[in-house]
Order: C-alpha cells, then structure tokens, then sequence
C-alpha cells in the first residue's frame, strides 16, 4: 500500500466544482467504517436498477413514447427530442421510477446491494459531452435523486455499486452506453480525458459514504487494445480519492484474458474486482439448446470457467448482471416458466459458490409484465422469493445473540480441531510452520463472521474472504513478523468462517425442521 500512499499524497486534490456536486448530492450520516467494512465485504445478494438513472427504451417505455416517431435510443437522443421540457420530464422519471418501499420489499426477501446504472452526464455541467453537453442543465437535480437512492437504501441496510454505465463517446456500440452508433471513447484522448475526469468526481463523492460497496468504472466495454491502459489510468486516479474504495471493472465480454489483467492491478491498487455479465437468451441459434443441455453446460463449462477466474482473483469476482430469460427454443414442450425455474436455480447455485456476489437485470419495467423484471420474474415462480445468506427463514429465525453465543462457547474446540486439522496437513512436508499465525488468523476469522452476522438488522456473511483475510494478515505479520506464515494466517481465517457457515446452516435446518 506504500505505492498507493505515494499517489494519494502527491495529487490529492479538492476542485471547487466538487463541493458543489457534493451540495447537490446531499448529506449522509457520518462514515461509519465498522459498517461500511460490512457493506464492502459482505457476499451480494443484488439487483440492477436498470433505467433509473442511465435510461433504455425498452425498460422505460412511458417516457420515450411520446418521440416514438422520431426512434430515439440513447438517452442523449431522447433528451435533444424533449427539448427545452427535459429537465422537468426528466425529474418527474427520477422522482417515481423508484420509491422507499422498494428498498423495504428488497430487504424483506434478503436482497443487501443493488447495482445503480448512471450515465456519466448526471454530474452536469463541466462533466457532460456531445449531446448532454447542450442539456447538461437537464441535470442539475440528478445528483439528488441518486442520494435519495443511496439514504433509502442505507435505511434497510442495502449497499450500493455505482455503476458508471456510460461513458463518454460511448464504450460499446450499444444505446445503453450513452451514444448511438459505434462507440469512440477508445477513439479519442479528449473523450478518454473527460471519462478520468468523471470517474475522479464519482470516487470523490462516493468514497466516504458508509453504505456505497463500490464504484464500478466501466460497464461492457469493448475489448479494446487501450482498454488496460484506461483501467490502469482510472485506478491510479481512484486511488487518488481512496485507496480503500473497491473498484469494479467490466471483463469486455473476455473473462479468461480479464481475470489475467485484473489479477496483475490487484497487486497494484488493492481491492479490485471483475464483473462479467451471464446472459443465456443471446446466444447464437446453433447453441440455443434444451434446457437440460444448457444445465449440463453450466455445470460442465461454465462451473471450470468461473472457478479458475475466482482461484485466480482470490475470490474477486461478481456476476454484475444475469436473467431467468432463455431462448424460446430451449423451452419447447415444456412450461416456459418451470424451465426458467429450474435454470436460475441451478445458476444462483453455481454462481454463489464460485463468486462474491450476483446482480439481477433488473428490478422493474416499466409494466414488470416480463421476465426481465425481478419482481415478476419471482412473483411467476421463475426465481427465488428470498435471497438470504446460510439458508436463514424468516418465519424460523433464532435470534443473532443466541446463535453468536453458541459460537462463541465453541470457540476453542473449533479452533484446536481445525488447528489439527492443519498441522497433519502440514506435516508431509519438510520445514517450520507457523501454527500460531494459523490460530490467530482462525479466531481473527471467526470475530469477523459474528460481526457481518449480528451487526445488522439481517444477518450478512462475508463474500471477499481471501480479499478481508489477506489485508489482516499483513497486518498481524506487520506487528508479530513471519510473512513467510502469512498464508497459514489467512488459511486460519478461512476455516473459521467455514466452521461458523456450517454451523448457522445446521441450525437454522434444525429449526426449519421442528
């Protein structure tokens, strides 16, 4: 972390104009690390905000109906349509898209993060280009819809990840990017100067608030050649705001050549994390196979696939967006809605034991008559109606300090047994160990596990294991030495979280049971 104290130091720096984005965003309660540490690291059970912010036609239909003659994709092209009216008909969006109740129904069926698409112009004027740049006063409320967001959300204990989905110049070639037509961020140095230029107010203004789990500073880029300068450029200057605040980058459609990327600026810039994207209804017609061979492809392909990414990243890795939706012809002769069913089933089950957490898309259209709306999805049977860690059910909940209690009185049994465990592991090779450092990072690891568990109204479990160990470890090994031991610190740390899952999903099948 040296490297990053050095770029932190040399060009921290607050420009005028952020204090004004920050009045525009509004007061948080003061920056609670406890909680935030919670927040960052906790295993994510979310949904996309789809529209919201960063607006797609086919999900927000009302507003772009009244231009349908003229076809507008892009938001930059619904904007020009509305002309002078865009800053109200764009407020009265922001104001009714969502509400405080969708947060409190979130957290009713265990959903702890969201992921909030932006399109970078919502910074307004100084920040926006090409089209947004004649309606950047279009803006000048957005900022405030998007704390309103980040307070509802904080209220029931939901995180957020901002997501930049947007850049400027556009970084894929779809609408969804902020532009119409062939993307150009990686075309010109001017558009690539302004995306650092945003990507810097947005860590700014994000870093210090307690429930913001991560910037993301790119959605679905292309697999450009200056894409992994850009990410090395964007993380340097991140690092200038925070050297704490994770930060997501998108794989551009390429996970094996991304994880090798990414795994390279985790060593450089700390918490860094891969999102890839797991859409099943767009594959090419000569793959849209039967629902049980699409399973067995899961569990044969992709199951490897995700696995060697999250060895590889340590465990830093997200599935940013996924669906139910199959093509129709994989549903053919049976229940469209069973057979969804059955695959998103068998997805959450594969990516919550290989990532750090999943992301629906989305939340709502503008009607939830489809499958690519959470609500309906679940309200249909095609998707889970809870989405909380160790199988926990409501309806049969101990209370947190019964079970942290218990935990506790096993303590020390846990810790000599996994300690055992270890030392016979150990003992077919030749040399010393360091089994004190395995032992602190066992009860290091277990403190951590109640904590995520009993600190908020929902229990949480850590997702960033290896990511939460590995920074403790240096830590002890900082005042204790043994670096060579380290690893037998964060192995420590590791178990104990195993043990104390084993045991909260054991109880809680006791009592679903009774």
């Amino acid at each position: 972390m040296n490297v990053l104290s050095s770029i932190k130091n040399k060009f921290m720096r607050v420009p005028p104009d952020y204090e004004q984005l920050s009045a525009r965003l509004g007061t948080f309660a003061p920056f609670d690390a406890a909680r935030a540490r919670i927040f960052r690291y906790r295993k994510q059970y979310g949904v996309n905000l789809g529209s919201m912010f960063c607006l797609e036609p086919w999900i927000a239909t009302i507003i772009y109906d009244e231009y349908a003659e003229h076809n507008p994709e892009a938001e930059g092209d619904l904007v020009e349509c509305m002309g002078q009216c865009s800053a109200e008909k764009m407020q009265a969006h922001w104001a009714t898209w969502l509400q405080r109740a969708d947060f409190e129904h979130m957290a009713s069926m265990g959903i702890n993060a969201v992921r909030l698409p932006v399109g970078y112009w919502i910074l307004g004027h100084g920040f926006a280009a090409e089209k947004y740049h004649s309606h950047a006063k279009t803006y000048n409320r957005a900022l405030y819809y998007v704390g309103r967001i980040i307070a509802w959300a904080d209220e029931f204990d939901i995180g957020v990840l901002v997501d930049i989905h947007a850049l400027p110049g556009g970084q894929n070639n779809d609408s969804h990017s902020g532009a119409t037509g062939p993307a150009r961020l990686f075309e010109s140095r001017k558009h690539q100067d302004l995306a650092i230029k945003c990507i810097d107010a947005f860590a700014y203004l994000l870093a210090q608030v307690t429930n913001i789990v991560g910037l993301q500073i790119i959605n679905e880029p292309q697999d450009h050649p200056e894409l992994e300068a850009f990410y090395e450029r964007a993380l340097k200057q991140v690092r200038v705001q925070s050297l704490t605040l994770p930060v997501y980058v998108g794989d551009a459609w390429n996970l094996d050549k991304y994880t090798g990327i990414v795994k390279g600026l985790r060593s450089r810039f700390g918490f860094v994390v891969l999102d890839t994207h797991k859409y099943w209804v767009f594959r090419p017609e000569d793959k849209q196979y039967p629902v049980e061979q699409l399973i067995k492809e899961l569990r044969e392909t992709d199951m490897p696939e995700l696995l060697h990414a999250s060895d590889e990243l340590e465990g830093n890795l997200v599935i940013g967006e996924y669906s139910s939706i199959l093509p129709a012809i994989s549903c053919q002769g049976t229940d469209p809605t069973v057979s969804m069913r059955e695959f998103s089933r068998e997805q959450l089950h594969m990516y919550n034991s290989t990532t750090a957490g999943t992301f629906y898309w989305t939340w709502r259209l503008q009607h939830d008559a489809g499958f690519w709306s959470m609500q309906f999805a679940i309200n249909e049977g095609a998707m889970p109606s809870e989405y909380f860690p160790f199988g926990w059910n409501l309806s049969v909940e101990p209370s947190h300090e019964v079970i942290v209690n218990e935990a506790e009185k096993r303590r020390s049994e846990w810790r000599e047994k996994r300690l055992q465990g270890h030392m016979n592991y150990v003992s077919q090779w030749e040399g010393d160990f360091g089994f004190d450092h395995y032992a602190a990072g066992f009860d290091k690891g277990l403190t951590v596990a109640l904590e995520f568990f009993s600190k908020l109204k929902f229990p949480s479990k850590l997702g960033f294991i290896r990511q939460f160990a590995s920074e403790c470890a240096i830590s002890y090994v900082s005042q204790h030495g043994g670096s060579q031991w380290q690893w037998e610190y964060v192995d420590g740390f590791r178990e104990a979280n195993d043990e104390f899952s084993d045991f909260v999903s054991y109880i809680i099948h006791v009592k679903v049971q009774q």
